[in-house]
């Protein structure tokens, strides 16, 4: 739902009523569990950290946990409850990672076939728990919409769709519903079920309705917005505090993408728990200097800028907390070397 209006202001205020230690029972416990007891959090932590363990219950099917942990009166009840849907949650991962090599080669396989506008996996070894998800990763690697499907005992098919780059799938899917025990959810995710003897039929009907895909050139992902440029002596740690006021940030209230030009990289690490992936750069603005993490562009150091460059880079604030102190930091958006 987008962040806007009530919805905004009644997360403005649970935020703000966490920060202040007093979250409910049962979010407390999952608080503790995911290690965010003492930080100050955003709607972006909450929403990586705290939000998908909750939600695990129910893509595995036993969502009547994350009710009864948030209406358990008895601590021990909670406790017990929150160390399930942590595991609950760390099963939805394994499951996540355990079949997406296989969804990857099988998306390769089928955007071909469906004219580069559309990537359908269909296999029974993915849990109907992590479908959509799964198709959301598949989006971020082919850039078109994504369609999983699984397969159960029962005779039936269920899947999930994501979208991208403007393309309604409310409208695909209202192509298809004759074939369809049901079907919901919003124009860029959805999920469905249909009888598994008419999946020859699915597909052979999705493939024909590949020509009423549009997409456009671009998708969100690949287009970014700046909201304004900052001098450098602008850039102090106490920026953020301005910018907090725009929080929370989410559907329809983006993080603002800020702009700063010809900045000077001061120090340049590779960082990755197995593979050396991310980047960790220092930079120079004058009176301060910022600590700055670039996620999956480690392979850009020493090829497209260096130590000692001057770059323009697009970046969101954020904080990092360690051992309860609390520093301002740079994400990057984009990293270029100044003409």
């Amino acid at each position: 739902m987008p962040l806007q209006n009530e919805n905004r202001i009644m997360i403005k205020q649970g935020i703000a009523s966490i920060n202040k230690g007093n979250p409910r029972s049962g979010i407390s416990e999952l608080l503790v569990r995911q290690n965010l007891i003492g930080k100050r959090l955003s709607s972006t932590e909450i929403s990586w950290n705290l939000v998908p363990v909750l939600n695990a219950a129910g893509r595995l099917g036993q969502a009547e946990l994350g009710v009864e942990l948030l209406t358990a009166t008895d601590q021990k009840q909670r406790d017990i409850l929150a160390d399930k849907i942590v595991q609950l949650n760390q099963d939805r991962k394994q499951l996540g990672a355990d079949v997406w090599p296989i969804a990857e080669k099988a998306g390769y396989e089928s955007i071909e076939k469906f004219d580069n506008k559309l990537v359908v996996v269909a296999d029974e070894r993915i849990n109907r728990g992590v479908t959509g998800i799964i198709a959301g990763r598949l989006v971020q690697v082919f850039k078109v919409p994504a369609m999983v499907i699984t397969f159960f005992e029962n005779g039936t098919a269920g899947g999930s769709i994501r979208s991208t780059r403007g393309f309604n799938v409310t409208s695909l899917l209202d192509s298809l519903s004759d074939l369809f025990i049901n079907y919901g959810g919003h124009n860029f995710a959805a999920g469905f079920s249909f009888p598994q003897e008419k999946f020859g039929e699915f597909m052979a009907r999705l493939e024909r309705l590949t020509s009423i895909i549009e997409l456009e050139e671009k998708g969100e992902d690949d287009i970014i917005n700046i909201d304004a440029e900052i001098p450098h002596q602008y850039m102090v740690p106490d920026i953020i505090n301005l910018l907090d006021t725009f929080e929370p940030y989410g559907e329809g209230n983006k993080p603002l993408n800020l702009l700063i030009k010809n900045t000077v990289i001061q120090s340049a690490d590779m960082m990755g728990k197995t593979e050396k992936l991310h980047l960790k750069l220092t930079l120079n603005c004058g009176k301060n200097k910022w600590p700055a993490l670039y996620w999956n562009n480690g392979q850009r150091l020493n090829s497209d800028f260096k130590v000692g460059d001057k770059v323009d880079v697009v970046f969101q604030l954020s904080r990092n907390t360690f051992n309860g102190k609390e520093n301002p930091q740079l994400i990057i958006e984009d990293c270029e070397k100044t003409k």
